[in-house]
């Protein structure tokens, strides 16, 4: 039985560690982690993988065990007739940081969101990236990797060429190709846009 200690690690972290066993064909793991938290994401992902969880406290820490069973749960909905929601086609990103409260916590959680997306199986065709989003893409920027390996995948990453210019941002621009508006009504009017920022 495969262990993983994902101890210390960052949300959405542990979930990735056990996506790559579970995907490796793996029909039990046991994964220790540090929070609450991380307790309840790692047994929703490993439940809607057809896994049963079993938890243990220990000091300081959880020890999660997880054994394969029937058909996932993404199987059974679609077995029940159930279909899946449309894919997003297009993800625009209005800021360089998610919420406005708090803007550690902003930039945090749009890093997060970035690298687990560079991570999914589906990804959106497009990132339109407006306003100050447009800093995501441009030199000194911790989701430059993220955003790099989206492109790699297919991604096209377009950043407002208004924006770029508004905020100086033109020859720092490192990912991605500078658009218009033009460009950016037309994906946005084809639909299955969906917004972060």
């Amino acid at each position: 039985m495969r262990e993983i200690d994902a101890r210390g690690k960052p949300c959405p972290q542990p979930v990735l560690m056990v996506k790559e066993v579970v995907d490796a064909g793996a029909s039990s793991f046991v994964v220790l982690v540090d929070s609450q938290a991380s307790v309840e994401n790692v047994r929703r992902f490993a439940e809607r993988s057809g896994f049963s969880i079993t938890v243990e406290e220990k000091e300081g820490y959880f020890r999660l065990v997880g054994r394969k069973e029937g058909v996932p749960l993404e199987e059974k909905a679609e077995e029940a007739g159930e279909t899946a929601p449309a894919s997003v086609k297009t993800l625009l990103v209005l800021s360089d940081t998610l919420g406005k409260d708090d803007p550690v916590l902003g930039r945090k959680l749009v890093k997060i969101l970035l690298d687990t997306l560079a991570v999914q199986e589906q990804q959106p065709q497009y990132i339109i990236l407006m306003n100050a989003g447009v800093k995501l893409a441009c030199e000194g920027s911790e989701v430059l990797e993220a955003l790099a390996d989206l492109e790699a995948k297919g991604v096209k990453i377009l950043a407002c060429g208004t924006c770029l210019n508004h905020f100086n941002l033109l020859p720092s621009l490192r990912v991605g190709r500078p658009t218009n508006a033009y460009e950016v009504t037309n994906l946005l009017l084809a639909g299955g846009v969906l917004t972060w920022g």
